[in-house]
Order: C-alpha cells, then structure tokens, then sequence
C-alpha cells in the first residue's frame, strides 16, 4: 500500500489569539518560522490543530483564541478564523473555521446584545456541520494518529495504557502458542485456560487463593475452639453400669405403680358399668310410665282435642263475618259515588243540551283590510260555523249518554254484590249462634291423676326395686391407689439417671471433637497444598506475562532507531509490574534534553507514520535546542525562538 502524505502548503490567521493578519507559505520539506518568546510561534502550531479538531495544541478544548486589548479584555465584534490548504497525496483540500460573535438588537431596544458565539466550518468552501466536518477530517487521518505524528512530544505525554496499546498494535500480535512452544510449564498452563483469558485465569487464580487463605485462617481458631470445648474423660464402664442398675430400679417402681393402678381401674369400671346399669333401668321406668299416663288419660285427650277444634271453628267464622262486612261497606260506599256521579252526568247532559250558537260580528270582518265580509260569504261562514256547532255538540251529547250507561251498570252490579254480602252475613250470624251455643254446653276438662296406677303397676314396682338395689351397691365410692412414695422414690432415681447420662454423653462429645478436629487438621494439610499448587499457577502466569511481554517488547524496540521501550519494571520487593517507559541508550525519556526528546519524539513519529502509511506535518517547537534533527519523511515546520520581533519564515 502506499504511503499517504499530508501536507500543509498555506494556512492564514485571523483575530486568532493576538495573530490580527497573519498568512504564512509552507515549503512540502521543512519550514523554520523564527520569533522571540511570545511573538506567536506556538499559536501556529495552535491555529493548526483548532482549525483540525476545535483544540489546541495541548489538546484542551477550553482555550481563548480572541484577540485581547492592552487591558487583557477581548475586542468585541471581532470575526476569528483560520484558513489552510493541505495537499492529501495529488488531492488540494481548503480547510476553514470561523468563529464570531452574535450581536441582537432586540424589539423596542435601540443597542444590540451580546447573545453568545457561533462556528462555522467550511470543507472545500461547503459548510459543514461538526459530524459532517468530524468525519472528513477522520477520512485524511483519525484524530488520535494525527496528533501522535504532527506532535514530537505528544506521544510520551500519554498514560502508560495508550502508549502500550498503540506500540501492541504496531508490534502485531505475538501468540501464546509460540511463547509457550518448547517450554513444558507454559504449554500445560495453556491446556488449563479452557477458554478463559490469560486475564481471566489469572483472576480465577487469585479469587480461588482469598478464599482458600481465609479457610487456612480460620482453621487454627476452628481447631482450638473444639480442644477448648473438650470435656474430661471419665470411666465409662462404671457410669454404664450404673445407668443399667438405675434403669432396673425405675422398671420395678413402675410396675408396683402399674399393678396399683391396675386394681383400681378394675373397681372403677365395675362401677362405672352399674351406672350405665341403672341408667338404663331408668329410661325404661320412664317410658313405662308415659306409657300409663298416655292410657290414663285417652279420653281426656279426646275431649279437648274437640273441644279446640270447635273454638278454632268459631274463630274463624268470625274473621270471615268481618271480612264480609268490610266488603259490604265498601260497595256501599262505592254505590253512593255511583248515584253521585249520574246525578253530575244528568245536570251536565242538560247544560249541553240547552246550548245555543251566537255570532260574533268580529268573525265576518276580513282580517287583511278590516272591511265587513259580503253577504254571501257571511251566509256561507255562518253556516259552516252553525255545522260545526251542532255537529260538536252532538258529539259531546253522545259521549255524556255513553258515560251514563256505563256508570248505571256499574250502579246495578255493586247493588247486587251489596245484596250478596248481606244475605252471606245472615248466614254466617246464623251458624255463628248455633257454634257457640254448642261452645257453651262444652264441659270444663281437667288432666287426670296417673299415680295411682303408675305406683299399681308390676313392672314399675320391679323396675324401682332393680335401681334401688344396683344404687346401694355403688353408693360407697372407689378410693384412689396411694402411689405418692413410689413416684418420689421414682423422681429420685430419674434425676440421678439423667445426671448420669448427661456424664456419659460427654464420651461421644470427645469422640466428635477428636473426630472433626482430625478432618479439619486433614482439611488444613490439603488446603496448604491448594494454596501451593495456585502460588505455583500464579507464578507461571506471572513468568508467561513476563516472557510475552520480552518477545513483544524486542519486536516494539526493532520498530525505532533511537527509541527504546522498558515494558516491564522490577520492583523493589522482587515483583515486577507492567509499564511503558521510553529510553534513548538507557535514559529514560522523562530525563532527556529538550534536543534528546524531540528526536526521541520524531522516531517515534517515524515508526508510527510507517505503521499507519501515512504522514503530516510535524511541529516541532523549540528546534533552537536540536542542533540536528533526526530524518523524517513528514513535512517539518520548525518553530525556533530569535530575537526577530515579529515572525519571520524561511
């Protein structure tokens, strides 16, 4: 592929940072632009990369680029730009940035305000906006790699972490198989990644040790507190034997206080079962002696079952006798509406029918002119009202007679339902009389005395006899067993038997304890083995990372002429951590000369300007200090403190 190459042949200022007009030519190898301190050699390099990226040369986005007056206060109104052709290979590209400031003068206000700034970007005289102009840009080279090839010093100025993952990337990637090739330790720890990272193995590793180290921690206290909690050792024959004797002495008590309790349930359900006895006995007295009262007293039950049913007889011929005469008085007053209501019908039939028509001498007068009707139409309108008239009143006649029909067959029908209830009321009154002469002839009933031939009767004297005799049998009460010595005695020895077995089972609290301190004394050899073998797993990563980082490390350095990379720091304690740090013939670059670091800074623009195949503009500022510059295939624009006042270029 060949190589790109990015020029910059003019570039013109604006109002840019105290730059009121300044245009300058650049030659395509190296251009020197000459100033005494402060003459605005380093506002070039400034100008280039906000016309670029909107930062400067320090990459801050935050920087003032007005032009400021003698009191250090911006000159208001000013437009500030920055204008540059670059050649891209054969390709011409005008680059442009503006930036001016919004004056408004509002409604009713005779000043304008000041209301902010704004930006414009002109690509090839093509307004842009910031992605679009983002973008382009990009396409000539990615921000990133254009300030690491335009800047010497940029590069170095980076965390550690970007330095190394730019150099990474320019070295090509070395795999784990060829660091690992030839060497045993290497190739198994490779076989135990089982598609992990090395990064991820390597925190497997360490998450696995924390863990087994507290384990290993805590098993000494673990241990001590089991040998703490120990009790002493006893003979356990004897306290064996001794369980058995008391055990023998409790199986006797219980079975003296068994026969006692025995006894006495046997007496008590005896009783209990002559109870049941003469319950019994007595439900049959009881049913035997219903059983005579209910012969006793047959006809009495019969008598006064007649006599309620004749009192429920008469009680309910009078409700039906009130029902009626309440029925008879409300037709009656029904029939008094009725009559009412013909004589209002008969008065109003008259009324209509003494109704005569009369003419108004308005009707006949024109309602559009005022002026009477002719005869013929006062003849006409007087017959047709005179139709009318009678034709109404007919009408109204035959409706009042309809009406009076109707309510005179309603007259008739309430006078014959008025007569029913009347003959149903003498005929109700009637029977009434005859039940409650038959009421009054009823003799008063009494309930008759069953004890005689209740206290007569065979069986119940037998009956009586059987309970009588069964009750003195259970009159005296069973006494309870007197078993109170027994179970003290009981109590007694159960005390000392628990006392005696809570001693024993210290034997088997020994034996778990020596028991779990062996697993855990086991637990603690195996567990320092673990850690062992993970120390041993750590140390290969430690030394593969290591051996990686030498083989990248020698194809880094192989990329620079002067420049060489310490990837890898020895710490004081023996371990080594990563880092970057650049070295010209062993001195770190931090401790160079200012002529060491820029030439230190163009090798490493040369290495990366091969790797990326592209090249631009290189700033160098303060080459004064370099007496030769190191070759390089970038344009170089040299930026050189004099005593000339104002810039010069050569």
């Amino acid at each position: 592929m060949q190589m790109k190459e990015v020029k910059l042949k003019q570039m013109s200022l604006t109002n840019f940072k105290g730059l009121r007009d300044v245009s300058i030519t650049f030659n395509d190898d190296v251009t020197s632009i000459l100033g005494k301190n402060g003459s605005g050699k380093t506002t070039i390099f400034d100008a280039f990369t906000w016309l670029l990226f909107g930062k400067d040369s320090e990459d801050r986005k935050a920087f003032n680029i007005k032009t400021l007056d003698s009191n250090g206060n911006a000159i208001e109104r000013l437009p500030h730009e920055v204008s540059a052709v670059l050649t891209v290979g054969t390709d011409e590209i005008t680059l442009r940035r503006r930036f001016v400031e919004k004056w408004v003068k509002k409604r009713g206000s005779a000043t304008e305000e000041f209301t902010g700034h704004e930006e414009e970007r002109l690509y090839n005289e093509v307004p842009m906006s910031l992605k679009d102009w983002n973008a382009k840009i990009a396409d000539i080279c990615p921000e990133q790699t254009f300030k690491f090839i335009t800047n010497p010093l940029y590069f170095s100025q980076q965390k550690a972490d970007v330095q190394r993952s730019m150099l990474f990337r320019m070295a090509g990637d070395v795999s784990d198989a060829d660091i690992a090739s030839g060497n045993a330790e290497f190739e198994t720890l490779l076989s135990q990644l089982t598609g992990k990272t090395m990064d991820e193995y390597k925190r497997e590793i360490a998450n696995k040790k924390r863990r087994i180290k507290a384990e290993i921690e805590a098993i000494p206290e673990r241990i001590d507190e089991r040998k703490r909690d120990m009790p002493e050792a006893e003979n356990w024959l004897e306290l064996t034997t001794a369980i058995s004797d008391k055990e023998y002495q409790l199986s006797q008590i219980d079975a003296q206080i068994a026969d006692k309790n025995a006894a006495y349930e046997s007496a008590s359900q005896a009783r209990l079962n002559k109870q049941r006895e003469i319950e019994a006995l007595r439900s049959q007295r009881f049913a035997l002696e219903a059983q005579i009262r209910e012969r006793v007293s047959a006809d009495y039950y019969k008598q006064n079952a007649e006599q309620l049913k004749l009192t429920n007889e008469i009680d309910k011929q009078k409700a039906e006798l009130q029902r009626i005469t309440e029925m008879q008085k409300e037709n009656e007053q029904r029939l008094a509406q009725l009559t009412e209501n013909r004589q209002k019908l008969i008065a109003e039939w008259r009324a209509i029918k003494s109704e005569t028509l009369t003419f108004d001498d308005n009707a006949f007068i024109c309602p559009t002119c005022k002026r009477p009707l002719d005869i013929e139409d006062i003849e006409a309108k007087q017959r047709e009202m005179t139709e009318n008239f009678n034709q109404t009143k007919a009408q109204r006649l035959a409706k009042n007679t309809e009406q009076g029909k109707l309510n005179t067959e309603k007259m008739k029908q309430t006078e014959q339902y008025i007569n029913a209830c009347a003959q149903s009321i003498a005929n109700l009154e009637a029977k009434l009389q005859t039940l409650q002469a038959s009421a009054s002839e009823s003799k008063e009933l009494s309930v008759p005395d069953a004890s005689p031939a209740i206290e007569a009767d065979e069986q119940h004297k037998s009956l009586s006899a059987q309970i009588e005799a069964l009750t003195g049998e259970i009159s005296q009460s069973v006494a309870m067993p007197d078993v109170d010595e027994l179970k003290a005695k009981k109590k007694s020895l159960s005390d000392e038997l628990s006392q005696l077995k809570i001693r024993l089972s210290r034997k088997e609290t020994i034996e778990r304890n020596d028991a779990r301190i062996k697993e855990l004394e086991t637990l603690l050899r195996s567990q320092n083995e673990e850690l062992a073998r993970l120390e041993g797993i750590e140390f290969t990563i430690a030394a593969f990372s290591k051996a990686r980082v030498q083989a990248i490390e020698q194809r880094i350095n192989g990329l620079f002429k002067l420049v060489k990379f310490k990837m890898f720091e020895q710490q004081i304690n023996g371990g080594e951590v990563e880092t970057c740090i650049a070295t010209i013939d062993g001195v770190p670059y931090s401790d160079l000369n200012n002529a060491g670091k820029i030439n230190g800074g163009l090798d490493i623009i040369n290495a990366i300007c091969e790797f990326e195949q592209i090249t631009a503009p290189v700033f160098c500022d303060n080459a004064e200090a370099v007496n030769t510059l190191l070759s390089t295939r970038s344009q170089m624009i040299r930026l050189v403190v004099s005593d000339d006042e104002t810039l010069t270029v050569q």
